[in-house]
């Protein structure tokens, strides 16, 4: 009697084939760099950030850095996410670098920004791996129950075109995954190094009441050194455009985080249905009254995915305001502290 596949084994040999890197070659981190210091693996957000200053964008004057962007996020989006009843996207708002800190402390947000988009290009990946796994074992299936005479060919050729399409979003997402890891080894500046293991990092959390729009905006007049530079290098109609613009940026920034507080309660109550769902899935699936469990761990994956990109958005939003503001970037918000003390 033909033998089922089973799904344990699906997945445990597509993460032995992960481990292997034969599914991924960005395991292999080139031998070739310029002045021989080695990425750790697994690399940790706090030494990526220290390779900030060494980045020949650090070097650049403002129109230079204007005329050479950096890359674009693939994932995060941080601004798309928070207004997406806009009819145009702005890249510029989607770049969490701005021209008002200090060359170090804009690559900085450059570096955090690309670290993320890794590490949700890896959350990707599981979610379709899992997914691709769940359509391969329908259509085995249906291979099957074709032989003995209880599926048509129909059905088997939509289960083939469906884990085919999968399968293809796989091989995607698998190169995204490179794509993403080069974008971070461009941002450190060792673009011959693909970090294969990252460590996700201890993330900015919101205090339950944001600080004044007018408060933060005095305290970036205040503290805000890299204004004081700017002042010595332009004129008086070009400090009050830079200070209009220091303005606009810590009002959007206040704005997103109000909006992100509100999907994060989204991306924390869908994902909670889908542990619900996985768990009556995997009951089911026990008795063999069901067989949608790789389904179930799809959409899992899929809204845990959706958490953390709102998580790492907010992030990156008080970052931007840390820095602006004259703070280190990573700087927990002050009530924050509090409430988890």
């Amino acid at each position: 009697m033909p033998r089922f596949l089973n799904w344990k084994v699906i997945r445990n040999t597509l993460s032995y084939l992960c481990l292997i890197g034969w599914v991924f070659p960005h395991t292999i981190i080139s031998a070739e760099n310029s002045d021989n210091k080695k990425l750790p693996s697994p690399l940790d957000l706090t030494t990526a950030l220290s390779f900030a200053s060494e980045h020949p964008r650090t070097r650049l004057t403002p129109e230079q850095t204007i005329a050479t962007p950096p890359q674009q996020s693939l994932f995060l989006g941080c601004h798309n996410l928070t207004f997406n009843n806009t009819s145009i996207s702005d890249s510029q708002r989607n770049t969490a670098a701005t021209l008002l800190v200090e060359p170090s402390i804009q690559q900085q947000l450059l570096i955090l920004r690309a670290y993320f988009d890794v590490l949700l290009s890896d959350s990707s990946l599981i979610g379709i791996n899992e997914d691709m796994a769940g359509t391969f074992i329908s259509w085995d299936r249906a291979k099957i129950r074709q032989e003995l005479k209880q599926y048509s060919e129909l059905i088997v050729a939509r289960l083939e075109a469906e884990y085919q399409e999968v399968r293809q979003q796989y091989f995607s997402s698998q190169a995204t995954q490179r794509l993403t890891r080069s974008i971070l080894a461009q941002t450190i500046n060792r673009p011959d190094e693909l970090s294969s293991d990252l460590i996700p990092p201890i993330l900015i959390t919101s205090p339950k009441t944001l600080p004044e729009f007018s408060d933060l905006y005095a305290e970036a007049l205040k503290n805000n050194s890299w204004l004081k530079t700017l002042r010595e290098k332009y004129n008086k109609d070009q400090m009050t455009l830079f200070e209009m613009d220091l303005r606009q940026q810590i009002l959007e920034l206040v704005l997103r985080l109000s909006v992100l507080k509100v999907a994060a309660d989204r991306a924390e109550s869908e994902l909670y249905s889908r542990d619900l769902d996985l768990e009556m899935s995997r009951s089911l699936y026990e008795m063999e009254v069901r067989a949608t469990l790789g389904k179930s761990m799809t959409l899992q994956s899929k809204a845990r995915m959706k958490e953390e990109r709102v998580k790492y958005c907010i992030t990156i939003a008080w970052a931007q305001l840390n820095a602006l503001t004259g703070k280190p970037i990573l700087t927990q918000p002050e009530e924050a502290k509090e409430e988890t003390q």
